[in-house]
């Protein structure tokens, strides 16, 4: 095997600094004449100079040791350093051409039983420094100077196998299988977990080779190995043993690609190797720095030992891992590149070490009652607006979980409950509807109508016939409704059914914050009239209804909420009353959350629901309007529970009156301050497997409860007016501004100017 591409440069590696302190000086001196001269007093001593800060404790992304590799921050190896892992314990055997024993930027990192494996030449230190650089990419130490390896605490077990009678006269350096074998068992028995070669040939190894790296494996360690620098569509060897099913799982063959993260010219590409094959750094890379200056790398050579560095990471992060666990982790995270999936240029991907160091598959969080808890992020999973950000102001639910490899994570529970998206100002569908109305009258004053909406029927547009306004996850559900109303004397009974975003028409009144949360697709309704009272009329009504739900890219959740509610009305002859009471019904979360019933972040909920309300004509035109609604909710969650009932609020004031001159043909404005439905009061809890602080401590639980309430109370303020306009349509505008926005506390002011025209045909 031929080295090359490598070149020397000089680097800028930091001035140092002398701190210069007084020195004391002592005279003397005679002389006649009488007297004692007292010498002035001596001054005050200097204060002590300040303390040096305190060393970083890992390499910082802006240091000139981290960015002078752009390889290292390619791999994303910063992301394992915060979680601890740095490679300590570990050792990376590298078989190589040696190493120098007291390298500036890795002696600290070099095994004392480092060696060379030819027989009578004991020479661990070699005259060639491929074996030191390929070192410094895995160790380099982090010590302010050069750069630092990817793994920059573990051990080299540097183990030197290059002779140089070559059979090809071009070649400097070549290894021979059976010194390689030698070479394998040597790091096998010496506490190698890793094996790095970074060197290849043109054929197979032959058996003494193929046996020692059959017992290495069998023995738990794990092999880095370089594809080759011929440009070749598959590996060289023995990199292309990785497809071989006799070491199948053991070996990640490894090509370079540069900082474009583009494979490399010269680099062999993974071909037959594929699913074993993860491309690295191996372009201008930074190593063996000593003095002032560092070796420019290029090769496969030089991108192995970030995958070596990798594994020791991993090794030490999990300790539960096997070698062979580790490999698989580091080929599924690989970052995808080339062709998507697998492929004959990058196999698995590129080498992504932050990826690595994030939950494999199901992640689950260990519960006291022995049922463990599926933790997933579900996408567009929100809890309901009104307990705001009081889920992403705690730590209460940070534990435990372990991945598909059972490797243990920190996982915070309550990143799964987002906050509720901010409130839609968008119009309703403008589209254009048909209605038919059929009425009846019956004996006894009785009424029998029948009222179906549809869309007008128009031409379908060359673009998608979906306007801003629709939600496409309905699917191709259009707006439709029917109404079936019965009025007979005193009493009357209706049933409503909608699709496709329509409204109940029995949305009025007070208490219709916490009914219209159920977001019912079907309702029914039943009223009674009762008049000559001597205080105008006074209906009594009852009403229930239930509704699916729907998210973008969900499957539709049916019936999985539901209402039921009694109400008291009266109008006098210059105002009126409402009274009402329920209790709402949902199976996803409470107050409209949308968490997946499957998940086991679902929250079913019930409240109970109370709400008043009024409005009182003043005279002229003005009418004073206003309504509070309060609820009281319970939790059975999964995991998650309320041990005390939240307690929610909700109330709105409002002025109407008539325009004044100057407004522009108003014929009535709307003055209007409200608060939308908030949390009050109640208390989370969880029980929850407590952080160990040692990995294989045995798991234990605690309780943990924060406030349901959120930080801050959203309070809008809004001015509506109505503009009617020639040929019988009429132009509404309002303006709105949200303090507090989602009951965050100091969230920014929010706008928003509406318009809306409407005419009937």
């Amino acid at each position: 095997m031929t080295i090359k591409g490598l070149r020397k440069v000089a680097i800028s590696l930091g001035a140092l600094g002398l701190l210069a302190l007084p020195l004391a000086a002592c005279g003397g001196g005679g002389g006649g004449g009488g007297g004692v001269v007292t010498p002035p007093p001596p001054p005050p001593p200097p204060p002590p100079p300040p303390p040096p800060p305190p060393p970083a404790t890992i390499p910082s992304a802006n240091s000139s040791e981290y960015l002078r590799n752009y390889g290292v921050g390619n791999t994303g190896a910063i992301a394992a350093w915060q979680t601890g892992a740095t490679g300590r314990g570990v050792t990376v055997g590298v078989v190589d051409s040696g190493i120098k024993l007291d390298h500036q930027d890795l002696a600290v990192n070099i095994s004392p039983l480092s060696t060379d494996v030819i027989y009578g030449r004991n020479q661990p230190q070699g005259p060639d420094t491929h074996g030191t650089s390929v070192s410094g990419v895995i160790a380099a130490a982090f010590n302010n100077y050069g750069t630092v390896g990817v793994a920059y605490n573990a051990t080299i077990l540097s183990i030197r196998a290059d002779v140089s009678n070559c059979s090809d006269p071009k070649e400097t350096v070549c290894f021979y299988g059976s010194d390689l074998a030698r070479a394998l068992d040597y790091a096998v028995a010496n506490g190698a977990k890793i094996i790095n070669l970074s060197l290849g040939g043109e054929g197979p190894l032959g058996a003494a080779f193929e046996n020692a790296l059959g017992r290495a494996i069998n023995a738990g360690v794990v092999f880095a190995v370089a594809s080759g620098n011929e440009a070749g569509t598959n590996p060289e060897w023995p990199g292309r043993y990785a497809s071989d099913p006799r070491f199948a799982g053991g070996i990640i063959v490894t090509g370079a690609h540069d900082n474009a993260n583009q494979i490399a010219g010269f680099s062999n590409r993974a071909g037959v190797s594929q699913t074993y094959f993860l491309s690295a750094p191996g372009v201008q890379i930074y190593t063996d720095c000593e003095g002032n200056s560092c070796w420019i790398a290029n090769g496969t050579s030089f991108a192995s030992p970030a995958v070596a560095g990798a594994l020791a990471l991993l090794l030490e992060a999990f300790p539960n891992l096997t070698g062979k666990q580790a490999v698989d982790i580091l080929l599924r995270t690989g970052r995808d590149a080339g062709d998507t999936g697998t492929d004959v240029i990058y196999g698995r991907g590129l080498l992504d070490i932050a990826k690595a160091f994030q939950p494999v598959g199901t992640t689950s969080s260990p519960q006291a009652t022995g049922r463990a808890v599926q933790v997933a992020i579900e996408p567009g999973a929100y809890v309901g607006g009104p307990f705001g950000d009081a889920m992403g102001r705690t730590d209460a639910l940070g534990t435990i979980g372990y991945d598909e490899y059972e490797r243990l994570f920190r996982i915070d529970m309550g990143a799964a409950y987002r906050i509720a998206p901010r409130r839609s100002y968008q119009p309703e569908n403008p589209t254009p509807m048909r209605q038919s109305q059929v009425t009846m009258d019956g004996p006894g004053g009785a009424k029998l109508s029948l009222v179906a909406a549809v869309p007008v029927e128009t031409p379908e547009p060359i673009l998608n016939r979906y306007t801003p306004f629709d939600a496409p996850w309905l699917g191709d559900e259009v707006k439709q409704e029917a109404l079936f109303d019965v009025t007979a004397g005193r009493m009357s009974f209706a049933a409503w059914q909608g699709r496709g975003g329509s409204r109940s028409p029995f949305r009025t009144g007070s208490g219709d914050g916490f009914a219209a949360l159920a977001q019912a697709d079907h309702a029914v309704r039943g009223a009674m009239v009762f008049d000559g009272l001597g205080f105008g009329p006074l209906t009594l009504s009852a009403e229930t209804g239930a509704g699916d739900r729907r998210a973008p890219l969900r499957s539709v959740e049916q019936d999985v909420s539901s209402y039921a509610r009694a109400a008291l009305d009266w109008r006098g002859e210059h105002g009126g009353l409402s009274f009402s009471m329920g209790a709402l019904d949902e199976k996803m979360g409470p107050l409209g959350a949308y968490m997946p019933t499957r998940s086991d972040f679902a929250m079913p909920s019930r409240t109970r629901f109370a709400a008043f309300g009024g409005d009182l004509s003043l005279g002229r035109g003005v009418v004073l309007s206003g309504e509070a609604g309060f609820g009281r909710t319970e939790i059975e969650g999964r995991f998650l529970n309320l041990s005390s009932a939240a307690v929610s609020s909700t109330w709105r004031m409002a002025l109407q009156s008539d325009c004044p001159s100057w407004a522009l043909g108003c014929s009535r404005l709307t003055w209007e301050i409200s608060q939308p439905l908030r949390i009050e009061s109640g208390t989370f809890s969880a029980f929850l497997a407590d952080v160990p602080l040692e990995y294989f401590d045995p798991v234990t639980f605690s309780e943990r409860r924060f406030s349901a309430s959120p930080s801050g109370r959203q309070i809008d303020f809004s001015v509506r007016s109505l503009h009617p306009l020639p040929g019988g349509s009429m132009l509404q505008l309002e303006a709105v501004a949200s303090r507090d926005e989602q009951h965050r506390a100091g969230a920014p002011t929010g706008y928003a100017l509406l318009g809306s025209w409407r005419r009937g045909f």
